[in-house]
């Protein structure tokens, strides 16, 4: 599965390395696929990092992670020595479009985003068989980011989105056929005007129906919003995560009912950075500041560019613009890991398999020179990456 020719790494299954008495130790009961050793571990969680950390994996699993005092890894096993690099999860771009594209999902991998969720497809009538069929297709193949599909938007006929709905009973009956050919999340549009342009709008009948559908099968709704008065209508219905920080003035109050309601937030400051750019507008500083103060505040952040979402040339890989922007906003090094890793599991509804690198979860695995805590841009200073266990880039 591995290939161990590392210019850069020291890999011996035997060496002093491997066999010093604090990282490895005989476990006939246990077995592994590879260890890496000597590194310092950021592990998604929002805790500080620990130097000197192991993590052993076997087969696509984290079997065991932590400080070389604490974890025994079994004899045989593959190790690689990374000489104090900094370890991460794979990293997460929780909005983007257009990803149902095996060159795209393979750039995004080798770059350690390892997991995209595509927020919307074009076009009522796109094929969701063929198109969920590509989706289960790639995930067998590690090369690939993994890919989260909400298949099209919902909104009303001459609304903001593709797959129209005329009734809370069609919108319940649209939800339930979207999960039922495989979409893993579903996603509606909250927007009746944006630039001057204006749309038809989702009901709160409607919203909550499909809310309350998708909640009866555990899956997340995200809702596409840019003004604050749409944010109210989501937090009356239930709505999971907002995909765009909104453009005009947010309250405290909205702050604090997000909050207490548990919901996320994609900032999508790239997108609002391009278009203001574009269209000589403010949107950008508006953004910034509502994301400082809904950080501050102790909000919810997940990754989120809106990647192929708008005549902009989006970051390919991993979203370094999205990232800076975030911390002009005031977020810390820290705390956009966390948006990036755990927090970008989550609002994919995969919080419990990918995001933070625990004992049981899937081994998504980035791998850089440098210290991102100290300079963000080490992010891009790719030296390995793992993905469902298995080395695609070193």
């Amino acid at each position: 599965m591995f290939s161990f020719f590392l210019p850069f790494f020291i890999l011996a299954c035997a060496s002093s390395e491997a066999t010093t008495e604090n990282v490895r130790k005989t476990a006939k009961s246990s077995s592994a696929t590879l260890a890496l050793v000597n590194g310092v571990l950021i592990d998604g969680t929002g805790s500080y990092p620990m130097n000197d950390a192991v993590i052993v994996i076997n087969e696509n699993r984290i079997v065991s992670v932590g400080s070389r005092s604490q974890v025994s890894i079994p004899a045989d096993t593959p190790v690689i020595d990374i000489h104090g690099a900094t370890i991460l999860p794979g990293f997460i771009n929780t909005h983007v479009h257009g990803a149902y594209d095996r060159d795209a999902l393979e750039e995004w991998a080798q770059n350690g985003v390892t997991t995209v969720r595509d927020l919307g497809i074009v076009g009522n009538n796109s094929n969701l068989t063929d198109l969920f069929g590509f989706r289960d297709e790639i995930s067998q193949d590690s090369r690939y980011a993994r890919l989260v599909v909400v298949g099209p938007m919902i909104t009303v006929p001459g609304g903001y989105g593709s797959r129209y709905v005329t009734s809370p009973a069609h919108a319940k009956e649209t939800t339930e056929f979207l999960l039922d050919v495989g979409a893993d999340l579903i996603k509606i549009g909250i927007e009746d005007n944006l630039q001057g342009r204006r749309w038809q709008m989702l009901s709160y009948d409607e919203i909550t129906a499909i809310v309350e559908s998708a909640h009866a099968r555990n899956v997340f709704v995200s809702a596409h919003i840019s003004r604050s008065a749409h944010l109210e209508l989501a937090l009356q219905t239930g709505v999971d995560d907002v995909a765009h920080m909104i453009i005009d003035e947010l309250s405290d109050d909205l702050i604090s009912r997000m909050i207490e309601a548990d919901m996320y937030w994609e900032p999508t400051l790239e997108l609002w950075q391009c278009v203001s750019e574009l269209h000589q507008l403010s949107w950008n500083t508006q953004a910034i500041d509502n994301l400082q103060r809904f950080s501050e505040a102790g909000g919810k952040v997940a990754l989120g560019s809106d990647y192929g979402g708008y005549r902009c040339e989006f970051d390919l890989g991993m979203p370094m613009r999205e990232i800076e922007l975030m911390l002009r906003a005031g977020m810390s090094p820290l705390q956009i890991i966390v948006a990036g890793t755990k927090n970008a599991a989550h609002v994919c509804n995969l919080g419990d398999e990918i995001g933070t690198l625990e004992s049981g979860k899937v081994a998504d695995i980035l791998v850089v020179a440098g210290n991102p805590l100290e300079d963000i841009q080490a992010l891009e200073d790719v030296m390995m990456v793992i993905h469902n266990g298995e080395i695609i880039r070193e």
